[in-house]
């Protein structure tokens, strides 16, 4: 059985900075898909920011079901997926989602949908991230400095 997602970030947050890039390389697809609907710009989520209200339940056999499964459905929640469910639908499958899985697990599937991955895990970082995989998120847009505003000659004028 593989380790639990948190439990496999949880390892990257730790570990030295020189590691973190082969340690991302080395994570299942299933950490490579949280990563990228929590990095790439371009996934927008269909939910609404912050914690729904919601319940851990487990399964009846009182064992949570690990998150494992249910990265298959991220495409449900996200612009451009899941296109015949319309929003009361959505937001109820998420809260469900989010009642059977380990409580851990359900703060990492909301710091993604929020796009806060990094204030979950500080040292997983966007650029971290990149260079673990460039393919899978965009260069940072660099946003330019404006020059400083020139002065047409409008200001004071000396006395002469």
């Amino acid at each position: 059985m593989p380790d639990s997602i948190p439990h496999l970030f949880q390892s990257i947050q730790v570990a030295p900075k020189k590691n973190k890039v082969n340690l991302l390389r080395r994570l299942n697809d299933h950490c490579k898909e949280i990563l990228y609907h929590a990095y790439n710009p371009n996934v927008k989520f269909l939910l609404p920011e912050g914690t729904p209200p919601h319940v851990f339940k487990g399964t009846p056999e009182a064992f949570p079901t690990t998150l494992y499964p249910e990265v298959r459905t991220f495409y449900i929640y996200c612009e451009g997926g899941g296109a015949n469910v319309n929003n009361i639908r959505r937001e109820s499958i998420f809260i469900q989602m989010l009642e059977k899985i380990h409580p851990d697990e359900a703060k990492i599937v909301i710091a993604m949908k929020d796009k806060k991955f990094d204030e979950l895990y500080d040292t997983i970082t966007y650029d971290v991230v990149r260079e673990a995989f460039p393919d899978m998120l965009p260069e940072r847009e660099v946003k330019k400095k404006r020059p400083p505003k020139k002065s047409g000659g409008k200001g004071r004028q000396q006395k002469t």
